[in-house]
């Protein structure tokens, strides 16, 4: 009997297209060193995927920087998961509540560029009316109104950098809580796939 051990993916398709020519369980598990019996496994496991959602015949391919893999597969073995095909099947199918557009943040955003739109306004007339009179050569019009206007952008800028920080950390929290939500499960999954391996 072989050895036990965890099977990767490409042994586990390997396992899949030796078989499907017609090659005995056998031989698999004497060219893999494995067991007969995880061999069995992962055909099973393979036939339920097919049974259960038969439209699954589409391969995605995707090119990365080490970089990008790195920070990924940190990122799954931070929530104990160790299969990427499996991690990025369930933020697939998580998407719809992932990319959802965050309404919230959209009318917050929106109100804000009204009020700077305001301000502005404001700003550039004290700016206009500066420019007139320097054309003109006259003594410039800065009143205690125009530094009023001119302080109010000022706020207005620094407290929206604020709000917007802080919006956008609200939203990496909610996303973070979705990710979480999407992957539930795999690790748990996995860590029982290894236990049953090690039993063999």
């Amino acid at each position: 009997m072989g050895s036990s051990r965890r099977l990767t993916d490409q042994e586990r398709r390997q396992i899949v297209r030796e078989r499907a020519k017609g090659v005995s369980v056998s031989a698999i598990s004497a060219v893999l060193k494995v067991s007969p019996k995880t061999v069995y496994n992962v055909l099973s496991r393979g036939r339920s995927a097919v049974s259960a959602n038969d439209s699954r015949t589409c391969v995605l391919t995707m090119r990365v920087t080490d970089r990008d893999l790195r920070g990924f597969d940190a990122a799954l073995a931070r929530r104990g998961i160790a299969h990427r095909s499996d991690a990025m099947r369930s933020l697939m199918l998580a998407a719809d509540d992932l990319l959802r557009p965050d309404e919230g943040m959209t009318d917050e955003l929106r109100g804000m560029s009204a009020a700077l739109n305001r301000v502005g306004n404001n700003v550039n007339q004290v700016a206009r009316r500066l420019n007139e009179a320097k054309l003109k050569g006259e003594r410039l019009p800065y009143t205690p109104a125009s530094h009023a206007e001119i302080r109010d952008l000022a706020v207005l800028v620094f407290d929206m950098a604020d709000q917007i920080q802080e919006m956008f950390r609200a939203r990496r929290r909610e996303l973070d809580l979705e990710v979480t939500k999407a992957l539930a499960g795999l690790a748990q999954q996995e860590a029982e796939q290894v236990a049953e391996h090690g039993a063999e």
